[in-house]
């Protein structure tokens, strides 16, 4: 277990912000954007040389690949690209992270990039959370206090026989067991989970602590700024009970939460690793015999996965040990237990189920932060710094939110007017040809002098007119009102495009 506290600033930060962004400009200036998705692997060479020519060598360098579409010019898979590819050690240079966009994105591609690299796959299928996935890729990349990180373990007198250590690979050559981590980020834990034999030799019967147990040292360069090695070395004995019985004893030491907690995050690894390798393989197959929309063929095999994952994770809460001791230690692992139900949910919807698995593995693989629409469990591993930046990220959105709501009242409230003014108007047109109309004092004296018919006359206009001043004040307000419907409906169909961008 490894835990890191301190925090470093960013690259570039010592720079005026003047010239940061000039800096960047200039590399961006460069950058075309396409109406198709090119293929990764030029982009992630090109990203890599920019990194590489960077002025401060010293600063940790990650790379962005942001992609809503697929990329059918290279197959990224393991088993897919030769030793001697060049795209292998392109991958090992820089960790990337990676972020897909929508249903249409390459799932399997982004997350062995990102899992290959070292970085994490973030799965996004709502819009409202990308400035969320970013707060929490960025606020850990500002605190990275540890590059080149690598826990060396071994023994005296025990047999190391495994180590899981999730996305985390072996470091070649060397004595002990050396387990690559790369960057840590300021408030981070690595759980590394150690497997061994042992012999007991002629003991007496009852507990013994005597047993030398594993030791491990940690090797790491400080963050930006001090280029110095640093080793931690810590050690541990391993408490034995002996009994003369033929059967081993109950286990007088169970694990500790959070080595049980560790051990099934990893068996559920497994388990969806399993499941991802099928799905695959029925893609494969089908590929050749399935004719027809494309996304109806995936929403198909995603039903088939949803069917599959369910009997499987039925099956492992059944029969796994560790599972089902989880709740007589008090360890909560319900967040797992959601998080897999919504996955066969979507999965059955036909939507990201794929992109959503991938992004959860990616995260208890590197036992890092991602984001996956639609688990309701999500967020685990996030830093205090993660969480604060969220927090920022979302006050920031809701005080946008507002001022829209604000700017929209203000319009609807000047077409409003504006509608209400044409009204008047017509008000103000009638009431001036009333006025201009003979009194009724002058129709008197024409009643007197005409003998009635200049009465009969004006009482049959003043009646046209009245009747004339009804109907076109009620076509006016029939049509403010069409005019007023068709404008709130526009404001809302604006106000909902601009809340999903």
């Amino acid at each position: 277990m490894i835990r890191s506290s301190k925090s470093i600033p960013l690259a570039f930060q010592n720079y005026p912000a003047s010239v940061v962004g000039w800096l960047w400009k200039k590399k961006v200036d460069g950058l075309v954007a396409k109406g198709e998705t090119a293929a990764y692997k030029p982009s992630l060479e090109y990203a890599v040389k920019l990194l590489d020519d960077r002025a401060d060598q010293k600063r940790a360098g990650f790379i962005f690949l942001i992609s809503h579409g697929l990329d059918n010019k290279f197959k990224w898979r393991e088993e897919s690209i030769a030793a001697s590819d060049p795209i292998r050690g392109v991958l090992h240079k820089y960790p990337v992270q990676a972020f897909g966009l929508g249903k249409p994105h390459d799932a399997t591609a982004l997350h062995y990039i990102a899992k290959t690299s070292y970085g994490t796959y973030s799965s996004i299928g709502d819009n409202s959370k990308i400035m969320e996935a970013f707060a929490v890729t960025l606020a850990g990349i500002k605190n990275v206090v540890a590059v080149d990180t690598c826990v060396n373990i071994w023994s005296g007198s025990l047999q190391i026989t495994r180590i899981d250590s999730g996305g985390y690979t072996r470091r070649a050559g060397g004595s002990g067991h050396g387990i690559l981590i790369g960057a840590l980020y300021a408030g981070e834990v690595k759980d590394l989970i150690v497997y061994f034999s042992y012999r007991t030799g002629w003991w007496s019967r009852g507990y013994h602590t005597t047993l030398n147990g594993v030791a491990a040292g940690a090797t790491y360069r400080d963050a930006p700024g001090r280029q110095t090695t640093s080793t931690d070395t810590f050690s541990t004995s391993i408490p034995i009970h002996v009994s003369d019985s033929g059967s081993p004893p109950a286990n007088p030491c169970p694990p500790y939460p959070v080595v049980l907690q560790q051990v099934v995050r990893f068996k559920v690894l497994d388990l969806l690793t399993s499941l991802v390798k099928e799905f695959l393989t029925l893609k494969e197959e089908a590929g050749g015999a399935v004719h027809g929309n494309k996304e109806g063929d995936d929403s198909v095999l995603q039903a088939i996965a949803a069917s599959m994952l369910q009997k499987k994770w039925k099956e492992f809460k059944q029969s796994d040990e560790s599972w089902k001791d989880a709740p007589r230690r008090f360890l909560d692992l319900g967040g797992i237990d959601k998080d897999i139900s919504a996955m066969v949910d979507i999965l059955n919807q036909g939507g990201l189920g794929l992109g959503c698995i991938y992004s959860w593995m990616s995260s208890y693989q590197m036992q890092r932060a991602a984001t996956a629409t639609g688990l309701p469990a999500g967020g685990g591993f996030r830093t205090p710094a993660m969480e604060a930046m969220v927090q920022e990220a979302r006050r920031q959105l809701a005080e946008e939110a507002s001022a829209q709501d604000a700017g929209a009242s203000m319009v609807v409230c000047k077409r409003a007017g504006e509608l209400l003014d044409i009204i008047n108007k017509r008000f103000e047109l009638w009431h001036k040809l009333d006025h201009d109309l003979p009194s009724s004092h002058q129709h008197q004296q024409q009643e007197e002098g005409d003998n009635g018919e200049a009465r009969d006359l004006s009482a049959a206009m003043r009646g046209d007119i009245s009747c004339a001043r009804q109907h076109d004040i009620y076509l006016a307000s029939d049509q403010a009102i069409k005019q007023w419907r068709s404008f709130l409906t526009s404001v809302e169909k604006k106000r909902g495009h601009d809340l999903d961008k």
